[in-house]
C-alpha cells in the first residue's frame, strides 16, 4: 500500500498554512531607526517559522529583498539624510507583482511608498497592515515646528493616506492605539509590543563595557531634538556627584556634533558610538543607570532592552510618549523637560546602590512580559484575521 503523500503546503487554507507578506519599509540596510529594527526582527523570526517574507525597500539587492530605488526630500540641514532615513521610490512595475503574490502587505511607514503599496493591494484584494511606528512630532519637532495645528494636520493626513485604508492598524503600545484614535482612526487596531529577543540578558561582568570604575549612564537613541540628549547632559552637569559619572551615548544623527561640543562641559566628555544593535547588550550590562529623556515615543526599544538586560531606567514622564509604561515606581520618572528633576533622580539612585541592585532585579522580570516570541505569534495571529476577513483564506499562489 503506498503511502499517502504529505500535503502541499501551498494547497492548504491560509488560516494553516506559511503565509506570503511583503514588509513594505523605505530603510532597511541602515539599522538606525527603531521601526527598521523591530521589521528586521519580526522577519528573520517569520522566515525561521516557515513564513515567506519579501522586502520592499531601498538599499542593495538580496535574498528576499526586492530594491526600489531612493529619493530625498530637501529639509533645512539636511535632516533626514542625516537621521540615516531614506525614502523608497514607489514604483508601480516593481510593487505590483510583488503584492499580487502576497496574502498579506505589512506596511512600516506612512510615506509615499506605503501610500501607494496600500492603493496597489487594495486593487489587487491584497489586505494590509500598517504599523504605527513613526508620530507627527518626530518628524515636526526635528525641522523645529511645534505647531499644534501642524501636528493635527500631518495626523490627519497620515490617517486618510495610510492608516484608515488599512484592514488593521498595529500600535505598539496602548498610548499609540489611544493617539490615533485621538486623531479620528476608524480602522480596527491591535496593540502588539515591538518586543525583546532573549539574547538581551545580563551577562556577566567581564563581558560587559564598563569605564574605569565610574558610575555609567547610558542613553541609546538616534541624536536628535526629541530625544533630548541636551538635557541629559545639562542634568549631569548639575549633578553633585558630576566628577564620578560617565555618559555613554550610543546612536548616530543630525545632532551629535553638537551634543560632542557640549558634552565637554563634563569632567569625563561623553562616549559616543554608533553600535549594531547585537552590540548594544555588553553596554547594557556595562551601565548602571539608563536614561530616557526623550518627549516623545510610540513605545521604545531601547528601553525594553535595556530592562531585559537588567539595567534601572530613568524616563522622561511625557504625555506624548508611551515609554512611562516601563517605570517600575515613580522613582523612575521625571517630569519631562525638567533639568532639575533629572538632576535629582540621577543623585537620588547614586546615593542608594542597594535599591539600584534591586531595581536591576525587578527590571529585568517585568520585561519579561514583553518578549518577542510572543509578539510575532500575536502578529501571525493578526496577518490570518485580516487575510479571512477579505475571504483570501481560499487563495491559492504559486511559489
Amino acid at each position: 500500500m503506498n503511502p499517502t503523500p504529505a500535503a502541499d503546503p501551498e494547497a492548504l487554507p491560509a488560516s494553516d498554512r506559511p503565509l506570503r507578506i511583503a514588509m513594505v519599509i523605505d530603510a532597511w540596510d541602515d539599522a538606525n531607526n527603531g521601526g527598521v529594527v523591530s521589521t528586521r526582527r519580526f522577519t528573520d523570526l517569520l522566515r525561521a517559522r516557515g513564513h515567506t517574507v519579501e522586502i520592499l525597500a531601498t538599499g542593495n539587492p538580496a535574498p528576499g529583498k526586492i530594491p526600489l530605488r531612493s529619493w530625498v526630500i530637501p529639509t533645512p540641514g539636511n535632516i533626514m539624510q542625516r537621521m540615516r532615513l531614506p525614502f523608497a521610490y514607489p514604483d508601480r512595475k516593481i510593487l505590483e507583482p510583488v503584492i499580487a503574490r502576497q496574502d498579506v502587505i505589512h506596511n512600516h511607514f506612512p510615506f509615499w511608498l506605503g501610500m501607494r503599496s496600500i492603493q496597489v493591494a487594495r486593487g489587487a484584494g491584497v489586505p494590509v497592515v500598517s504599523t504605527f511606528h513613526v508620530q507627527a512630532e518626530h518628524l515636526l519637532h526635528n525641522v523645529g515646528i511645534r505647531s499644534p495645528r501642524a501636528v493635527d494636520w500631518v495626523y490627519k493626513f497620515f490617517l486618510r493616506t495610510t492608516y484608515n485604508p488599512s484592514d488593521a492598524v498595529l500600535c505598539p503600545s496602548a498610548f499609540a492605539e489611544r493617539e490615533l484614535g485621538s486623531y479620528g482612526l476608524t480602522a480596527p487596531t491591535e496593540v502588539i509590543s515591538n518586543g525583546v529577543p532573549p539574547e538581551y540578558r545580563p551577562l556577566p561582568r567581564a563581558e560587559c563595557e564598563t569605564f574605569d570604575g565610574r558610575f555609567t549612564i547610558l542613553s541609546v537613541g538616534r541624536l536628535a531634538r526629541e530625544k533630548r540628549h541636551d538635557l541629559l547632559i545639562e542634568a549631569i552637569r548639575q549633578s553633585r556627584h558630576e566628577k564620578r559619572i560617565q555618559l555613554v551615548v550610543l546612536g548616530d544623527g543630525p545632532l551629535k556634533a553638537q551634543l560632542q561640543e557640549h558634552g565637554k562641559l563634563l569632567t569625563h566628555a561623553p562616549v559616543f558610538r554608533w553600535l549594531k544593535p547585537h552590540e548594544l547588550i555588553r553596554y547594557y550590562g556595562g551601565a548602571d543607570l539608563c536614561v530616557h529623556a526623550a518627549n516623545v515615543e510610540v513605545e521604545c526599544m531601547s528601553v525594553l532592552e535595556a530592562m531585559a538586560c537588567g539595567l534601572p531606567c530613568v524616563i522622561a514622564d511625557s504625555p506624548l510618549s508611551a515609554t512611562p509604561q516601563f517605570a517600575i515606581s515613580p522613582e523612575f520618572l521625571f517630569p519631562t523637560g525638567d533639568r532639575e528633576a533629572l538632576t535629582a533622580r540621577i543623585d537620588r539612585w547614586i546615593d542608594d546602590p542597594a535599591g539600584l541592585a534591586k531595581a536591576r532585579v525587578a527590571y529585568r522580570e517585568a520585561a519579561q512580559r514583553y518578549r518577542i516570541e510572543v509578539s510575532v505569534e500575536r502578529l501571525v495571529g493578526l496577518y490570518r484575521k485580516v487575510i479571512a476577513a477579505r475571504g483570501k483564506s481560499a487563495g491559492i499562489h504559486s511559489p
